[in-house]
């Protein structure tokens, strides 16, 4: 398959880059992004799988009149095929676009940008015209969306609504796992349809893990002694 060449047209000119706004957000903006980027890792590298998983990292997306690139920095972004690795920037003209990108939503970019199909200044115009295959925006509190989620993905007519599954997930079919809204969390279920763990529940986990080790221990070295 030929890789379609991406070079924004004039219709994008006004839309601002993330390098001009602040990429700190409040620990509930940044703690939902830490929670995806983790469960992401479960789903993706610590599978084997060559993902390469992005934490409010650049994208270069060509213009098109030898005109400055766009600049957006998604809070998370997937590509399936550039493996796990330090990078300060993704340029999509020579690695391709990711297939995924999630943005959480705060009160500086929800409505013009995170949320606005009406304008090229918003990113679901500028998202589908970069080739990226599914956008999926999360509102942890639910101020601007009421169900917390709205999302975007590819089709032959353009990008279109992305719904929710009969259980309340979103599922990503470039990707073949799911998100759903948890709290203040967006949570993700792995291919075989299991919650990913976060960081926190992954040490509670081992916690407990080594207690009933050490329970099991503790009875072996009593029934030798009997």
């Amino acid at each position: 398959m030929v890789a379609r060449a991406i070079a924004l047209g004039p219709e994008f000119d006004t839309f601002q880059d993330d390098s001009e706004e602040t990429l700190v957000g409040s620990s509930l903006h940044q703690g939902a992004i830490t929670a995806l980027f983790n469960g992401l890792k479960g789903c993706g590298p610590r599978r084997g799988l060559p993902w390469f998983i992005g934490n409010q990292l650049t994208l270069i997306i060509p213009r098109r009149g030898h005109r400055p690139p766009a600049q957006p920095s998604p809070d998370i972004l997937v590509h399936p095929t550039l493996t796990a690795g330090g990078r300060a920037s993704l340029d999509v003209a020579a690695e391709g676009p990711p297939v995924l990108v999630i943005e959480v939503a705060s009160p500086a970019t929800a409505r013009e940008r995170d949320l606005n199909v009406d304008s090229p200044a918003g990113k679901p115009h500028l998202y589908a015209a970069s080739g990226i295959r599914e956008y999926l925006a999360f509102d942890p509190t639910g101020e601007f969306l009421p169900r917390q989620v709205r999302a975007w993905h590819a089709t032959p007519r353009g990008f279109e609504p992305w719904a929710p599954d009969a259980g309340g997930r979103w599922v990503s079919e470039a990707l073949g796992i799911a998100f759903a809204a948890r709290g203040v969390l967006l949570r993700v279920y792995d291919q075989d349809g299991r919650l990913a763990p976060i960081y926190e529940e992954a040490i509670v986990a081992l916690a407990e893990r080594d207690r009933e080790i050490a329970e099991l221990q503790a009875e072996l070295r009593r029934l030798r002694r009997e």
